[in-house]
């Protein structure tokens, strides 16, 4: 046998082997996009909406008023909180002048012990019924300015729960809202597709009705349980989008083998 010949016609393989990485299939994937960072704003206090500003689908800049609580009674109580601490504060000045004089007839001896304690109680009370009164205004203050619902960020209205002349208590949703500039993409993997995908993976997505708008992004997260309803594993990607070119709840396709030509719209995400 010709061993060298033989040798000659392994060793190339082997090389070839050894550079050429393993085999992997594209994978094609379908999801929706879902909301990154969704925002449910509600009632700090109780009252009636006196006016509602926005409606479902507006956008609205952070600053912007959402709703206004009818505010004649958190007037009232700021008033009436007020002349609560300006009595409280009356009271503390007579007692702590009775409690600083007190204390110079003990030191005489002019005054019993006891006369003293009770002084001191009093002024303690009075020092503690004064910290009430400033935390009472402050509160009221607080609900006062709470009847003034504004926008915490920049985004879409995606609910809006009350009317004019509606009542809400105190944790009632009055809101929902979301910045797009950045979305979340949940994708549907097969126990078959997991073997071809890793978190870092490079990956293109695009809508179904744009489909020639596509963006190149990153996988996130992989799941590591399958999902009872929909019988598959989640991956999370998420992409940029200050263009708004996505919206929530859009029907998403996916892939790892990119196509460059034709698309009107590419961003990588890192």
């Amino acid at each position: 046998m010709n061993k060298p010949l033989l040798l000659c016609v392994i060793l190339p393989c082997a090389i070839i082997a050894t550079i050429l990485p393993p085999f992997s299939h594209a994978v094609e994937l379908i999801g929706k996009t879902i909301s990154k960072n969704p925002l449910n704003v509600v009632s700090e206090v109780s009252g009636v909406i006196e006016k509602v500003h926005w409606q479902t689908g507006d956008i609205v800049t952070q600053g912007n008023r959402l709703a206004t609580i009818k505010d004649q009674d958190f007037k009232l109580e700021v008033s009436k909180q007020q002349a609560n601490l300006a009595l409280m504060q009356a009271d503390w000045d007579i007692k702590q002048s009775v409690y600083t004089r007190y204390q110079k007839l003990r030191s005489k001896k002019s005054l019993s012990q006891n006369e003293l304690d009770i002084a001191k109680a009093e002024f303690s009370a009075a020092q503690a019924n004064l910290s009430l009164a400033q935390i009472e205004l402050k509160k009221a203050k607080l609900d006062l300015n709470n009847t003034q619902v504004d926008v915490a960020i920049n985004g879409y209205v995606v609910e809006r729960s009350v009317d004019n002349g509606t009542w809400v208590n105190q944790g009632d949703l009055l809101y929902k809202l979301t910045n797009i500039d950045q979305l979340n993409v949940r994708l549907l993997a097969s126990e078959f597709d997991l073997q071809a995908l890793a978190v870092g993976q490079p990956i293109q997505v695009w809508s179904e009705a744009q489909p020639t708008q596509r963006v190149n992004a990153r996988i996130n997260r992989i799941g590591v349980e399958l999902d009872p309803v929909t019988f598959a594993y989640f991956v999370d990607v998420e992409i940029n989008n200050e263009q708004h070119l996505f919206k929530p709840g859009m029907s998403i396709h996916a892939t790892t083998e990119f196509e460059s030509s034709g698309a009107e719209h590419v961003t990588i995400v890192q």
